[in-house]
């Protein structure tokens, strides 16, 4: 372009801008769509006692495990639930207003309530002191909850409260000398004298009244409960001895807990910066969520998706929280998960954690570990495992070689029927794609590693096969296409019409062969209608009736949906997904993996904090600012209007990507005209170009600006036209 006609372009671009900035309303999060019953993962890393506190301020102990029977509480998944509550009233009569972390870091969780004109307030958390002090794991030292309840007369009048604190809990719950016992081992510590015990209501529960305290105008009182896991503890032993001393110290006690927090964890703070405030607050407390539920396996580190019913590994899950650790700088820690990962390897290569017929493990596994490398620019390691991965491909070829085999026409060449999951089951007889798009991304995955490490013959043969396996994909594709209400035509997860469902139902797996599978080209017919179909189904700003409650919300979907959306070329689209997945947190930042909306009663499914979403909201909001595209980095294809506000800054630091870490900043002036980029060069010179993308709101024939990714850039932009080499 002649150098008049780009100035006239950008002008043109710049005038676009300010028209559309003008009636712009600015996406904001406030949690509106939050469950209404949530809980909070108060533990600290790595910690093999995971308490959660709910939205009333109870504390929640011993979440059944599979096939136990008995009396549970607070069930939320299958029956399965809590076998111990503790919750400590101030007054039974308090009313319980609100709910807030100390902070997104800081997990203590501070409850406030009313009763007669005084403010309560509850503040919930953990505290271990060898663990905190010299590391020592809380499997081998002590570690308590600790309830402080300060409750402030703020009448002119005298005021009485008569504390009490309810047990609900199937194991056996004694008094002596003032202390509570459950199941023998595990101590209730209380700073107040017990007036009486009352168990004259149901089996399981247990009513300990106090004595009355009288607070006169402008008093303020104390009342501290603890709760140990019957280790030994020098805090227990002196509450036991003196607890008003306790009472006494407990300010500082948790001034110590935070402290901890905000200074002393491992946790990968401080990589990502985002301007506006709620994003950066989930950001953070994600972060936190994930190195909460991690825990300490036979000497290795266990990446874990939840505190409750998903306390493990799973294959899928654990694929994108072990890339988001990695993205952010803790690549070794993540390499203990997919080491782990491997170790369900078959000695045919099968990859085999939970059901024998999930074939998509196999390409999970093999993305996984290719993209570990890659993101850790780890070579060497990658040709340590080649042989497990060769065996996993050929595995591959041998279930394309059993759909022949079977009596099912529409699957040959593909993939015998298998498990689907996230929505449907599917089953023997029932022909599927969910495991089709997972083995081609794995296979994909495989030929780029393979080139990458000059292994040519493996990439020679494996794109032979990749061909084929594509081919007779996109002719059964073609084959099972069909039209939703709008007249959109999608591809259906289940390709025999008769065991079709709801067109968005379970297409997790297909927005995952988009991305990170990138098995579509951005035009494919296949790829671009069934993407116009999930569009239709948004309530909330989320595809709805895709997962397990299908008049409910999959929170997490909102960063496939986001990813397919980037990936396809809409920013804007992943940018409002963003927004929407964040307005579907709890107010104290963390998921549940299942709801409803806010028209329907509320239904659950799934953990809470629910960690796999923790690592999808990181990753989302790291990729609409900086996505690889093969031999490309794309930068700013999703980035938000809200975040280039007059004054406001991005930041990326040490970001892990294909090319080696990632740093970069965008200052916007304070008139928000213009805004200062610079990019810090990066490591691996495969790397053919960093392109920078107008922001979302711009006409979409402007085309990105190509920088050399060999040299360290800074950038004045004008804000949203125009980019000019300092």
């Amino acid at each position: 372009m002649r150098q008049l006609d780009m100035r006239k372009y950008l002008l043109y671009s710049l005038l676009t801008f300010q028209s559309i900035c003008l009636s712009a309303q600015l996406k904001e999060v406030d949690y509106r769509y939050a469950p209404d019953w949530y809980v909070t993962n108060i533990c600290f890393p790595d910690d093999s006692f995971k308490t959660v506190v709910g939205p009333l301020g109870q504390m929640f102990y011993g979440f059944s495990a599979i096939g136990e029977k008995g009396e549970i509480f607070y069930p939320y998944i299958k029956g399965r639930g809590f076998y111990t509550v503790l919750h400590f009233f101030a007054d039974e009569g308090m009313k319980i207003n609100s709910q807030k972390l100390h902070s997104p870091r800081v997990p203590i969780v501070e409850t406030y309530s009313t009763y007669g004109g005084m403010d309560i307030l509850q503040e919930t958390f953990s505290i271990a002191q060898d663990y905190m002090k010299v590391g020592i794991s809380t499997k081998e030292g002590n570690r308590e909850d600790i309830i402080i309840t300060t409750v402030t007369n703020k009448t002119n009048q005298h005021r009485t409260i008569k504390p009490m604190l309810i047990i609900d809990s199937k194991y056996p719950v004694d008094l002596k000398d003032g202390i509570v016992y459950i199941n023998g081992n595990k101590n209730v510590l209380i700073s107040e004298p017990v007036k009486r015990v009352r168990k004259n209501l149901v089996d399981f529960k247990t009513l300990i009244e106090f004595g009355p305290i009288e607070l006169v105008p402008g008093d303020n009182r104390k009342i501290v409960v603890l709760y140990d896991n019957g280790m030994p503890s020098v805090l227990a032993n002196k509450f036991k001895q003196n607890p008003q001393a306790i009472v006494r110290e407990i300010t500082n006690l948790k001034k110590n807990v935070v402290d901890y927090w905000n200074n002393k964890t491992d946790i990968p703070y401080g990589y990502i910066s985002i301007p506006d405030k709620e994003i950066q607050n989930l950001i953070d407390a994600s972060l936190r969520n994930i190195w909460q539920s991690r825990e300490i396996v036979d000497n290795k580190i266990s990446f874990q998706v939840g505190p409750t019913c998903y306390r493990g590994l799973w294959i899928v899950d654990g694929a994108f929280i072990l890339e988001a650790a990695t993205m952010f700088g803790r690549g070794v820690d993540a390499r203990h998960g997919i080491d782990y990962m491997l170790t369900f390897q078959s000695e045919n290569g099968k990859i085999e954690k939970h059901k024998p017929d999930f074939w998509k493990a196999n390409g999970v596994a093999l993305w996984t570990c290719v993209r570990h490398a890659m993101l850790t620019q780890d070579k060497h390691w990658l040709e340590s495992i080649w042989s497990k991965l060769r065996k996993t491909v050929q595995f591959i070829q041998k279930l394309r070689a059993l759909s022949l085999e079977n009596d099912i026409d529409l699957d040959d060449g593909l993939m015998p029927p298998g498990s689907i999951d996230g929505g449907l089951w599917g089953g023997p007889g029932q022909a599927e794609y969910s495991n089709v798009y997972w083995n081609l991304a794995g296979l994909k995955a495989m030929i780029q590693a393979a080139y990458w490490l000059e292994k040519r013959e493996d990439a020679e043969a494996w794109e032979k096969e990749y061909r084929e396996f594509y081919k007779k994909f996109q002719q059964a594709a073609h084959r099972d296409i069909v039209c939703d209400t709008f007249g959109n035509k999608y591809l259906p997860i289940m390709m025999d019409p008769k065991y079709h469902d709801l067109p968005q139902r379970a297409q997790w797996t297909f927005c995952h062969g988009v991305y990170p599978g990138q098995i579509f080209e951005q035009g494919d017919p296949i790829a671009t209608g069934t993407m116009n179909m999930l569009h239709t189904t948004l309530q909330e700003g989320m595809v709805m009736g895709t997962g397990w409650i299908v008049e409910g919300i999959w929170n997490y979907f909102a960063s496939f949906y986001g990813h397919a959306c980037l990936w396809m070329g809409d920013g804007k689209r992943a940018s409002e997904s963003l927004y929407a997945f964040a307005n579907h947190a709890s107010p104290l930042y963390a998921w549940r993996e299942e709801h409803n909306t806010r028209d329907l009663h509320r239904e659950f499914v799934g953990d809470m904090p629910h960690n796999w979403a923790s690592a999808e909201f990181l990753r989302l909001v790291v990729h609409m600012l900086a996505l690889d595209r093969g031999n490309e980095l794309h930068l700013f294809e999703g980035l938000p209007i809200e975040w280039i506000q007059p004054g406001m800054t991005i930041k990326l630091r040490d970001i892990a990507t294909p090319f080696g870490n990632l740093s970069l900043s965008l200052d916007i002036d304070r008139e928000g005209e213009y805004g200062l980029l610079q990019i810090e060069r990066l490591s691996d010179l495969s790397c053919t170009g960093i392109y920078v993308h107008q922001p979302d709101k711009l006409s979409k024939e402007m085309k990105p600006i190509k920088l050399d990714s060999k040299k360290k850039h800074s950038l004045k932009i004008n804000i949203k036209s125009v980019l000019l080499d300092k």
